[in-house]
């Protein structure tokens, strides 16, 4: 399949936000698991500041996502009542919602746990299966991308 104009100009910069946006959301929460065992607070904070950023970031990668979507619907290559579409918006979310509800908050209250001289260590689990799943998440995602069911 050969790809030309605007949609070959939406398609690079996906894939470029793919690359330098979601790839790094999807594995800043575990990355910073091990900073939860070794009681480091200021980097727990800046994991968590990565983390959210880049997962809010992510939100790019939909709207060129959807702008493909919908350049595509002019040939009528894609719509966005296909399944791949729908559940990649379904995944997308709650990628979002486990990160920015679940990973994040228990990042920062490691932090500062740690901080008040306690320990993070009932808060690693969470901080690691938010993130496993996560990336669980944005794997099922890009399988849909290349496999596209019901296209």
């Amino acid at each position: 399949m050969t790809y030309s104009g605007t949609y070959a100009v939406v398609l690079v910069l996906h894939l470029l936000t793919v690359a330098f946006l979601v790839g790094p959301a999807a594995i800043a929460g575990m990355t910073s698991v091990r900073a939860a065992r070794a009681g480091q607070a200021q980097t727990l904070r800046d994991a968590s500041r990565t983390t959210r950023l880049y997962t809010l970031g992510t939100l790019l990668t939909v709207l060129l996502g959807t702008a493909m979507v919908g350049l595509g619907a002019v040939g009528d290559q894609w719509e966005m009542g296909q399944l791949w579409v729908s559940a990649s918006y379904a995944l997308w979310f709650v990628a979002l919602a486990l990160t920015l509800a679940l990973v994040v908050p228990a990042q920062l209250k490691a932090a500062k746990a740690i901080e008040n001289g306690g320990s993070a260590d009932d808060l690693v689990g969470r901080i690691a299966a938010g993130s496993g799943l996560v990336l669980l998440a944005w794997t099922a995602i890009i399988v849909l991308m290349v496999v596209k069911p019901g296209a």
